[in-house]
């Protein structure tokens, strides 16, 4: 046995519902803190799943930066407000990026 390799639809639904509820924007490990996962999951998430999703404004150079806060683009909180399913408005992205 061993890791999972897919993400984690729960990991998903918890980063999302964090970002939605401080639309302002977080920093990184404060979202770890408050969704019970390691900065690295959560860096993870935020590079892969989640890009299409999220702003994400970096302090220092490199691929560690001292600093990312990181917040919800504004369509995809328009479309959350608007009663929207997270796994309806992931599987759009999906279907667009395939179709790019």
């Amino acid at each position: 046995m061993g890791r999972k390799k897919d993400f984690d639809e729960k990991k998903i639904t918890s980063i999302v519902g964090y970002l939605a509820r401080n639309p302002g924007g977080v920093w990184l490990r404060q979202i770890a803190k408050n969704v019970a996962l390691s900065p690295a999951t959560v860096a993870k998430y935020m590079d892969s799943v989640l890009k299409p999703l999220v702003e994400d404004t970096r302090l220092g150079d490199g691929s560690k930066p001292l600093l990312r806060v990181i917040r919800l683009k504004p369509a995809i909180l328009d479309e959350l407000g608007k009663g929207k399913d997270l796994q309806h408005i992931l599987k759009i992205l999906k279907m667009m990026s395939n179709y790019k």
